[in-house]
Formats: C-alpha cells, structure tokens, sequence
C-alpha cells in the first residue's frame, strides 16, 4: 500500500509543479489597460499577421500575382502599423506617460513590425523537416 501511496502523492505533487503549463498564455495589458480593448487589439494584430503569412504562402504557390501581392501586403502592413501604434497609445495612456510619438521602444513601428511577423512565421512554422 505504500508504493500506491507514494505514487498517488508524486502524481499529485507532478500536477501541481506542471499546473502553470496547463493554463493558458495570457497577454497582460501593460499599466492596467482595459482587458477587453487590449484582448481585442491582439486578436486583431495576430489576425493580421496571419494574413501577410498566408499572402507569402499564396504567393510562394502562385495563386497570388506579384502585382496583386504588392498591394495586398501593403494593406496588410498598414492595417497592423494601425493596430500596433493604437495598441502604443492605449498603453503609454494606461501608463500616463508623455513619450514623444507613443512609441515604447526605441525602434520604429516598420522594424516592430518586421520583428513581429518574424516571430510569427517562426511559431507557425512546421517542426517537421518538410517545407
């Protein structure tokens, strides 16, 4: 009865070393910032993310044009700038500060941008070998 014992504790005592994996990654609105505009402000940014990957993928295949491709990526690109300078203000807001331009960090919102979208393809990337 005691190694039955012993395992019920260490299955117990492994659930709860592992119980902050199990949850789900939430992103923290910095300074306080209204829960449900921030969860919006992110979804939508992913979303848009998504959507320049998917344009490169189109246009790896050939179901986009080239022409066509510009233009969309471009209209992607300004609707995640959009998204990524309100999501700035409604930070800097929540944080009260008075930084010239909104922007937190000392790199421009084109090269957040292009860091972003790297991380993106970078998580959706396949672990397998195949491309």
């Amino acid at each position: 009865m005691t190694p039955a014992l012993l395992g019920i504790v260490m299955a117990g005592l492994a659930l709860w070393i592992l119980q902050p994996l199990r949850r789900p990654r939430r992103v923290t609105p910095p300074g306080g910032v209204e829960d449900a505009k921030w969860k919006e402000l992110v979804d939508a940014k992913h979303a848009v993310y998504r959507s320049i990957i998917d344009l490169e993928f189109d246009r790896s295949v050939g179901k986009v044009a080239e022409e066509d491709y510009g233009i969309l990526l471009h209209q992607h690109q300004a609707e995640a700038l959009a998204l990524l300078h309100e999501m700035d203000a409604l930070a800097s807001a929540a944080a009260g500060s008075s930084r010239p331009g909104g922007s937190a960090s000392a790199a421009g919102p084109g090269e957040t941008l292009e860091a972003e979208i790297a991380a993106a393809r970078e998580r959706l990337r396949p672990t397998s070998g195949t491309t």
